[in-house]
């Protein structure tokens, strides 16, 4: 289902053009490391899409990563980041390599010491590792074992809904049996990125940045998570990128440590390329 408010909104133009010149912007700023090609979600994407598989282990680490991204600014981890694959090899080992065998016997005090010393813990961190072996890799084996594969669930409600908002809101509402533990939507979705689907991610940043006061693809200020995902969607099939992709560039232009313009607590209008197609900016 496509966005109702993104396709009536006569502002779709300007929007797709804000965010032209915000990936112009960020190319000349950003890091080797930082560009959407490089990032490992861009190479899940592009493995999917080529008909590579992706087993337990894969998933696992998909988890991992999504995790790791919740709480805290994802540029602490850049320096460890592989420019060829863009893994994160000292969370790798940490994690057994993500052999869910060896994980079920890990002691989850000691897998969060071992990332809490590398500086990559939020104050979520504990709990999502003890989530993760005490839950969801028991739920991950329970789908392999019963489907012969986690995509292979995962297809029927993507051949239902292929906006996969249907598959967010299975792995992620709280009356699900699919409920994946300490993983609401924006982790669910940014979980699902790293095994290669084209998905945004509604976390703060995107929903704020959509909203009425800033790009007006909707009448609320903070654009409701399910809202965002057709948006976000919408506007990636008008500039034909993946919606990740858009995701990224938008994610990038308001994140500390990336783009670093559209900030919450101190926006930098002055230096905004998109400022003449931003609603409080011509307000004002």
């Amino acid at each position: 289902m496509v966005s109702e408010v993104c396709i009536l909104n006569s502002n779709m133009k300007e929007v797709c053009q804000s965010i032209e010149l915000m990936e112009k912007y960020l190319r000349e700023k950003l890091r080797e490391k930082q560009l959407w090609e490089n990032t490992y979600i861009c190479k899940q994407i592009e493995k999917r899409n080529n008909g590579g598989t992706f087993t337990i282990s894969d998933h696992i680490q998909a988890m991992v990563y999504s995790m790791l991204s919740s709480g805290a600014p994802w540029e602490r981890l850049e320096k460890d980041i592989d420019p060829i694959t863009g893994g994160i090899p000292t969370i790798d080992k940490i994690f057994c390599q993500y052999d869910y065998k060896a994980l079920l016997k890990a002691d989850t005090d000691k897998l969060y010491n071992s990332v809490k010393a590398l500086h990559y813990t939020s104050q979520y961190t504990r709990q999502q590792i003890k989530a993760l072996i005490e839950v969801n890799i028991k739920i991950f084996q329970r789908l392999e074992n019963q489907y012969e594969s986690i995509d292979n669930f995962y297809r029927n409600f993507i051949e239902i809904d292929g906006s996969l908002k249907t598959l967010v809101l299975v792995l992620s509402a709280q009356n699900s049996p699919f409920k994946m533990s300490q993983m609401g939507e924006a982790l669910t979705a940014e979980y699902l990125r790293n095994v290669g689907y084209d998905l945004a991610k509604p976390d703060r940043h995107i929903r704020r940045i959509l909203g009425s006061k800033i790009l007006g693809c909707s009448d609320k200020e903070t654009v409701p998570i399910y809202e965002t995902f057709d948006i976000v969607a919408d506007i990636a099939v008008k500039m034909n990128k993946p919606t990740a992709e858009v995701d990224y560039i938008l994610w990038s232009y308001c994140a500390s440590g990336f783009g670093e313009i559209c900030l919450k607590a101190a926006p930098k209008c002055e230096l905004c390329v998109a400022k003449s197609h931003c609603i409080s900016n011509n307000r004002n």
